[in-house]
């Protein structure tokens, strides 16, 4: 059992070691070795003091605070190197944003706005995340912290938290589309991009993944128009008087446009299909779909026209029955079960943000500055991946979750803080990086 341990220890090391290019100066491959450790340790609060209570080499408090607060290294290049070495290269791209709640507004980018985490309106800072999913893993790929328009605005609150000079706002869809850039940079071989509708909504961000030619399947609001049949656009006869009509026109026998609200309530019962889609921990997963092709209607006054995409009409099942409404580009060939399968594969995103927070302390960072967020995102990445690649390398068949390698991880950190204490911290290095044959 303590080989095995010992062999855990020596794959993280030399797993950080593969980023020791990342960092400008030596020191700072210690310090991030140092502070994954400490994520990965049972100190109840991962803030710096919690951590380095809870090492066998925790160093001096100053070194690390500068390490992630001053320090010169850029947290860009550790994901730029995560996203090249991710060991799936291919799969769904999850796309969506997690809150962190914070006392006060000190801290870069927080206001009030909704808070998932605390399901209300609070004070919070949101962060914009891509993940891969592939096969039974889901990989970080980029989190970024989204900047409302009031503190890029605000100069003095800038230059207190460090926020890059440069750094302008945007909207998250734009952060998003970025980030999608940039795993497709990396060689990532995107089959289709998932979000909900805080995303999909935005027509603008459906209309660049498919310039890019992804396919997507998204959340979209009941407000969404569509036109249910195929709309029938002309350009009206000019006057004599005046300039030539150019602007084509909805003309009389088109069909209108309507919510998707409206036409899932005017949905005969006939219409609605049960669908299973996959198996549960708790049975079966389904519910009751309405599937069609439509054409979105978005400034359809304007006699702007779009592509036909799926429109999925879910209803949840039982008497407090809910709808839910995605828009998708996948091919019209696809089978309908198919469809409805890959468009739930976004719920691993609830549990990979649960991981992070839970298992890699995402959420413990206490901090103001954005370069110091941004540093400590990086390093919650690198331990995350660590434990996801330890989780796939179960042998038996059996995987076991994030939560079981990580206490596996934590027990071995916890016994060198027992057994041997900050006086043998450079002799338990060098045991880690080569341990004896046994």
């Amino acid at each position: 059992m303590l080989r095995i341990d010992i062999n855990r220890l020596k794959r993280l090391t030399k797993f950080l070691d593969g980023f020791a290019g990342s960092f400008v100066r030596g020191g700072q491959s210690g310090n991030a070795l140092r502070y994954v450790r400490g994520l990965l340790s049972d100190a109840k609060r991962k803030n710096m003091e919690g951590m380095l209570q809870r090492l066998s080499d925790p160093g001096q408090y100053q070194t690390l605070q500068h390490f992630i607060t001053h320090s010169t290294w850029d947290s860009d290049a550790i994901w730029e190197q995560l996203r090249r070495q991710v060991p799936d290269r291919r799969g769904l791209l999850l796309i969506d944003d997690t809150s962190i709640p914070k006392q006060g507004r000190e801290s870069a980018g927080v206001v009030r706005q909704y808070c998932g985490a605390l399901g209300k309106i609070a004070n919070c800072q949101v962060v914009v995340t891509t993940a891969l999913r592939a096969k039974q893993a889901v990989w970080p790929l980029s989190m970024e912290l989204f900047m409302p328009q009031d503190w890029c605005d605000d100069e003095d609150r800038r230059e207190r938290t460090h926020v890059p000079e440069g750094l302008q706002h945007r909207t998250k869809a734009t952060m998003a589309i970025a980030q999608v850039d940039a795993a497709i940079a990396s060689g990532i071989e995107v089959e289709c991009v998932l979000a909900d509708a805080g995303y999909g909504d935005s027509v603008e961000f459906r209309r660049s993944l498919a310039d890019r030619g992804l396919h997507y399947a998204v959340g979209v609001s009941k407000a969404t128009k569509v036109f249910a049949g195929d709309p029938v656009f002309a350009v009206p006869k000019s006057r004599r008087i005046g300039r030539p009509r150019s602007r084509a026109k909805l003309t009389t026998r088109s069909p209108r446009p309507q919510s998707l609200e409206q036409l899932a309530r005017n949905m005969p019962e006939s219409s609605w299909q049960r669908i299973v889609w996959r198996k549960g921990t708790k049975g079966p997963l389904a519910a009751e779909f309405v599937i069609l092709r439509v054409t979105p209607a978005h400034r359809w006054h304007s006699g702007q026209m779009h592509e036909k995409v799926w429109l999925i009409c879910e209803r949840t099942l039982g008497k407090e029955s809910v709808r839910k409404f995605y828009f998708s580009n996948l091919p019209a060939s696809i089978r309908r079960k198919q469809l409805v399968a890959t468009t739930h594969e976004r719920w691993a995103i609830e549990q990979h943000y649960r991981d992070l927070k839970q298992e890699t302390a995402l959420d413990h960072f206490e901090g103001r500055s954005y370069p110091g967020l941004h540093r400590h995102m990086a390093l919650t990445a690198l331990a995350y991946t660590f434990l996801e690649a330890e989780r796939q390398r179960a042998e038996d068949g059996h995987m076991l979750s994030i939560g079981a390698i990580r206490e596996a991880v934590t027990e071995v950190v916890v016994l060198m803080l027992f057994a041997l204490g900050e006086r043998f911290a450079s002799r338990a290095a060098a045991f880690i990086r080569d341990p004896p044959k046994l």
